[in-house]
């Protein structure tokens, strides 16, 4: 009974803090000491993952990548394209192109869409843009010959025609001008003469050759060619025919022929004789030498009255 109630008697030993209560209590004495390995445990792994990131780019991933299309972009754009797919840029040729601009990426080896190892070369080959050629002088030179050189040069050859006082097929320009850079293929315009515009040949007949001259004058023509019909009715000096007819299609500057009731008043000339002998065509002597002209007969003897009168009286 007593041990009992001593016992009873016997306060509780009280327990002391856990582990986790002392460290943080430690800690909570000493917070420079805290922040001290904290910033060194943040530390350590920013450096293992900046390492490991910088010398094992490749860790984590696929060892096997899909190459990107990069065509049409620029070097830099294509290189960052390449590098974010963990591939590298290897340079190659440029190449003129006529449509793609330069410094463009013209083709890539490997493909677009094809496996490649990580860390390998994309060869880039990049457009150095349309090819120029300076458009020759054809100075002087008629139609076919100005396209004939321009073909061989590797130009296409456009013509354009415009009504021209110049004859029908002269060139009148050239556009682009002669020495003007142009890239390839390149379209030449040659601007060539149709020839003088068409009009409609008045009529001249019944009037005089003066009026006749100034009407065809007014209207762009010139007088041709002057007939005359000497067995013509109307009156003397009258245009009694023309050619073209009126209402005709003839070219600006073109000429009408007219033909004028009367005689020639300006006939041409007689032919000049022909000398008959001076036509006949030298001789041919089949000989070395040309025979002898024959000698000729000897003169009749003069008369002689005062001799014979001198005679008898001796």
């Amino acid at each position: 009974m007593k041990a009992a109630i001593r016992k009873k008697a016997v306060p509780p030993r009280p327990r002391g803090p856990g582990v986790r209560q002392r460290v943080k209590a430690y800690f909570d004495e000493r917070r420079l000491l805290k922040y001290i390995i904290y910033c060194g445990l943040g530390g350590f792994f920013a450096g293992y993952l900046f390492i490991t990131l910088l010398f094992f780019p490749g860790f984590g991933r696929s060892a096997i990548v899909t190459v990107p299309d990069v065509r049409g972009m620029n070097q830099a754009a294509a290189r960052r394209a390449l590098s974010k797919a963990g591939l590298e840029v290897q340079r190659g040729p440029t190449l003129n192109h006529p449509r793609v601009p330069a410094n463009r990426v013209l083709s890539q080896v490997p493909l677009p869409g094809q496996e490649a190892a990580r860390g390998s070369a994309v060869r880039l080959i990049f457009s150095a843009g349309p090819d120029r050629r300076a458009v020759p002088s054809i100075e002087g030179m008629d139609k076919d010959d100005a396209i004939g050189l321009l073909q061989r040069m590797g130009f296409q050859v456009r013509l354009r025609t415009v009504p021209n006082m110049k004859d029908e097929g002269s060139i009148l320009a050239m556009d682009p001008r002669a020495g003007s850079q142009v890239p390839m293929p390149g379209i030449v315009v040659l601007t060539l003469s149709a020839g003088p515009p068409k009009i409609l040949a008045p009529g001249v007949t019944g009037i005089s050759q003066d009026e006749a001259a100034a009407r065809l004058e007014a209207a762009g023509l010139r007088v041709g060619r002057i007939s005359y019909d000497s067995a013509s009715t109307a009156p003397l000096g009258d245009v009694v025919g023309q050619s073209p007819e009126p209402g005709d299609s003839v070219r600006m500057g073109g000429s009408v022929r007219i033909t004028i009731s009367g005689r020639n008043p300006h006939p041409p000339p007689p032919p000049a004789p022909v000398d008959s002998a001076a036509a006949m065509p030298d001789t041919v002597f089949l000989g070395d030498e040309p025979p002898a002209a024959p000698a000729p007969p000897p003169p009749p003897p003069a008369p002689n009255d005062g001799g014979t009168k001198r005679g008898g009286r001796g």
